[in-house]
Parts: structure tokens; sequence; C-alpha cells
């Protein structure tokens, strides 16, 4: 038996903050509220975790016209990428996330040994944008090439003007 809470008049309860702590669920958050048999399950949602069949045909045909890997992020793990499939689901590394403001819209050299997750440091050059959708910013687009040019830049605002499309 898990946690109990009691339903209030208004058919609201409370999400202890243990388990959003875990969960890293925050205040604003979007839940996912479905029903499998005779269990209601609460799921923290995040639009781009949403469809992931059309994230992963998006990114497999980049990779495969303009040979750029993509990474995409929600706020705290690899939600696709198109480098190794491994590190799908993994958390952000503490240290990156301390320095993704610095790392934004800029060309980084594969030189400055930047670890993504526990397990990837990335081994190419990347540049890294936010993602926004409704204004709101919902993870990062990071473009791994040999070089950083016009091309990527190009790409990702293809890319960040499609999510936010699709997502809305």
């Amino acid at each position: 038996m898990g946690i109990v809470r009691r339903i209030d008049e208004l058919g609201r309860i409370v999400i202890p903050k243990e388990v959003r702590k875990r969960l890293r669920m925050d205040s604003g958050d979007l839940v996912d509220i479905s029903v499998e048999e005779d269990n209601v399950v609460l799921s923290k949602f995040h639009p781009l975790s949403h469809d992931q069949e059309i994230l992963e045909s998006l990114c497999i045909s980049i990779k495969e016209t303009y040979q750029t890997d993509i990474i995409l992020t929600d706020l705290h793990r690899v939600i696709y990428n198109t480098v190794d499939s491994k590190i799908n689901h993994q958390p952000l590394q503490q240290e990156f996330l301390k320095r993704v403001k610095s790392y934004v819209e800029k060309e980084i050299s594969v030189l400055n040994k930047v670890s993504l997750t526990e397990e990837y440091t990335l081994d190419k050059d990347f540049i890294l944008f936010e993602v926004y959708i409704e204004n709101e910013i919902f993870g990062y687009l990071l473009l791994l090439d040999g070089m950083i040019s016009k091309k990527q830049k190009d790409l990702a605002n293809f890319i960040l003007n499609y999510l936010d499309k699709i997502f809305k």
C-alpha cells in the first residue's frame, strides 16, 4: 500500500511532497491523469514526451538528411537523441544544469568536455537552444556536429518552430 489521501468535496487530492520531489514536480507542472483498469494513474506530463513517434521521426529524418545529431531534453532529463539510445530518459548532470544558461545559442567546442548525463560526455561541437512551447521553456535542443555553422543554426530554428506549432 502506498500513501493514502482523502479526496476533498471538490474532488481534489494533494500529491505528497515526497512524491513530487521524487518526480521533480513543481507548482504549475502539468499532470497526465489516466485510468488503467480500476486504477487512476497520475504521471508528470511533458509535451515533448507526449508523442515520442513524431519526435523520433523528425530527429531521424534530420540526422539522415543533414548528418547532424540531435539531443532533446526536458528541464531534467534526456527525452530523445540520435547519438546513443542508452542515454534516453537519463537525468541531466547537475553541473550541466548549473551552466546551461551560459551555453544557450553559443557554439561550444568538444574540447570543453561537457558531461550531459552521468554516462555521456558530448563528443562533438554543439550548439544549444531553449525549447519554448507557448512562451514557456520546456527543455533544450542540442545540435552536435564536427563543426557548428549557419546550417545548424537554421536547422535549430526550423526544429524549434516546428515543436512550438505541433505541441500547442
